[in-house]
């Protein structure tokens, strides 16, 4: 029982091949595996540092719209002042 040349050449080079392409793509697969596992370890970091500032920016924000408000009711109350004066100016040009 001979084998035929040709034919063994042939499924040698079609085992290669495919082996080959699985080599590579486990490869492949490897390689993202890294880079996802980089981004993923980039944005924690990113989130880590981003987070205390984000959080100091409400605050300012919250101590901004504080003073912003005190400075209305003052506003207001000089302004209930000023008005009480017209209308005792008024009562008093009427008499």
């Amino acid at each position: 029982m001979m084998i035929n040349l040709k034919i063994f050449v042939g499924i040698l080079t079609g085992i290669l091949v495919i082996g080959g392409a699985v080599v590579t793509f486990f490869q492949m697969q490897t390689r993202q595996n890294m880079k996802i596992e980089a981004l993923e370890k980039e944005v924690t970091e990113i989130r880590g540092k981003e987070i205390p500032e984000l959080k100091r920016k409400l605050s300012e924000q919250s101590h901004y719209q504080i003073e912003t408000e005190k400075a209305i009711i003052e506003i207001n109350g000089k302004l209930d002042h000023i008005s009480e004066a017209i209308e005792e100016l008024k009562k008093g040009g009427n008499s």
